[in-house]
C-alpha cells in the first residue's frame, strides 16, 4: 500500500490547527467582537477628524480607543466623563493659557496653580480625570500658537466627534447591552451564594467539601461590585433611549441580603452542630434554598420557573423540626454558646427563606419589564 504522500500530511495539520484555531476564537468571541468594534471606531474617527480638517484630529481617535468598551452602557459612562473632563480642562486651560499671555514670566505658577486646581476636581470627582490632563496640554503643547478659545473650542469639538464615533461603534457593530452583563454578574453572584449553602448543607451532614468558605466571600463581593457596576451602566442606557431594558434597582440589594444571611449561617457552623435532631431537616432547607437561588438567577435568562412547591415543602419540613425541638426542650441541655449558634441557625434560615422569596419577586419584575 503506497504511502500517503507529504502534501497530504501537511494538509492534514494544517486542517487540524484550523480547527483549533477555529475553536479558540469561537471562546474568545466577546473579544473579537470589541477588537472589531474598536478599529472601526478607529477608522472612522480618523476619517471624519479628516473631514472636518481638524488641526489634531488624532485626539477623535485616542477618543474612540479609550471610550469604546464591552457594552452600550459603558461606552456612554465612558464619553460622558471623557467630554465632561475635557470641557472643563479646556476652559480652565483657557483661561490660564490667556494669563499666560499677558504675564509670560508667570508660565511656571501658573501651569502649577492650574494642574493642582483640576487635580484636586479629579480626587473629589474622578469623572473629571482628563480635566488636568487637558488644560496642561493646552498651556505646554502644540496649541499654544493659536488663540486660547480657539483651542479650547476645536478640542472639545475633536473630543465629541471621538465620543460621537465610539458610541456609534458600539451600537451598531455587534451591539452589545448592559443588560446582559447584569443578567450574568446576578447569576455568577447567585451561583456563588448557591456554591456556599450547599458547601453548609454538607458540612451539617458530616460530608467534607473542597470550598474554602473565606475566599468564596471575597469572589462573591468582587461579583456584587461587577454587578452593581452593571446596573449603573444600564441605568445609563435606559436614561439615554438607546435600550428598551430595564433592572429593577433593588435586584443587587437583594442579592445583598442574601449574602449576609449565608455569612450568618456560616457563623453558627463555625463548630460541630450542637443538635443532630435539627442537623439533616437544616441541610434538606439549605440545598432547597441553593437550588430556588438557581432556579430564580436563571429566570431572568429564559429558564424554566423555579419550583416554588418544593421549596415550600423544605421550609414547612424545617419549621416541624425546629417545633419538635422546641416543644421536647431540645436546647435547655446545651450550654449557651451552643444554644445561641442553634436560634442563630434558626434565624438565619427563617431570614435566607424570606428573602429568597424577595428575590424571587425581583427577578419576575425584572422579567415582567421585559416582557
Amino acid at each position: 500500500m503506497p504511502e500517503a504522500a507529504p502534501s497530504d500530511w501537511r494538509r492534514f495539520v494544517g486542517l487540524e490547527l484550523s480547527r483549533a484555531a477555529l475553536a479558540k476564537a469561537a471562546a474568545r468571541k466577546t473579544e473579537l467582537r470589541h477588537a472589531v468594534r474598536v478599529s472601526a471606531a478607529v477608522v472612522a474617527a480618523y476619517a471624519l477628524a479628516t473631514l472636518l480638517r481638524l488641526p489634531q484630529g488624532y485626539w477623535a481617535v485616542f477618543t474612540a480607543v479609550i471610550i469604546v468598551q464591552s457594552s452600550l452602557g459603558a461606552t456612554i459612562t465612558a464619553s460622558i466623563e471623557r467630554l465632561m473632563g475635557t470641557v472643563v480642562g479646556a476652559a480652565v486651560g483657557a483661561g490660564a493659557a490667556m494669563l499666560h499671555a499677558r504675564w509670560p514670566e508667570a508660565g511656571g505658577p501658573i501651569l502649577a496653580v492650574t494642574a493642582a486646581l483640576l487635580a484636586f476636581l479629579a480626587a473629589v470627582r474622578p469623572a473629571f480625570k482628563v480635566a488636568p490632563v487637558t488644560a496642561v496640554i493646552m498651556l505646554i503643547g502644540r496649541t499654544t500658537h493659536m488663540d486660547p478659545l480657539v483651542a479650547a473650542f476645536l478640542r472639545v469639538a475633536e473630543i465629541t466627534v471621538g465620543s460621537v464615533v465610539g458610541i456609534a461603534a458600539t451600537l451598531l457593530i455587534f451591539p452589545a447591552r448592559a443588560h446582559a452583563s447584569v443578567v450574568d454578574s446576578t447569576e455568577a453572584v447567585a451561583s456563588l451564594l448557591a456554591d456556599l449553602l450547599e458547601h453548609y448543607a454538607l458540612k451539617l451532614k458530616g460530608g467534607a467539601t473542597d470550598l474554602e468558605a473565606r475566599g468564596h466571600y471575597d469572589d462573591t463581593l468582587k461579583a456584587l461590585s461587577k454587578l452593581q457596576t452593571a446596573m449603573t451602566e444600564a441605568e445609563r442606557e435606559s436614561a439615554s433611549r438607546l435600550s428598551d431594558h430595564s433592572v429593577t434597582e433593588a435586584l443587587p440589594r437583594t442579592l445583598w441580603r442574601l449574602r449576609n444571611d449565608s455569612v450568618m449561617v456560616g457563623r453558627a457552623l463555625r463548630e460541630a452542630f450542637p443538635s443532630p435532631g435539627l442537623a439533616l431537616p437544616s441541610a434538606a432547607m439549605l440545598n432547597a434554598s441553593a437550588a430556588f437561588l438557581r432556579a430564580c438567577a436563571a429566570l431572568l435568562s429564559g429558564g424554566p420557573r423555579p419550583d416554588r412547591l418544593a421549596f415550600a415543602e423544605a421550609h414547612q419540613a424545617f419549621q416541624s423540626a425546629v417545633e419538635t425541638l422546641r416543644a421536647g426542650g431540645g436546647t435547655r441541655a446545651l450550654a449557651f454558646d451552643d444554644a445561641a449558634r442553634v436560634f442563630g441557625l434558626v434565624f438565619a434560615i427563617e431570614n435566607l427563606f424570606g428573602n429568597l422569596g424577595d428575590f424571587e419577586e425581583r427577578v419576575e419584575e425584572t422579567v415582567g419589564k421585559q416582557a
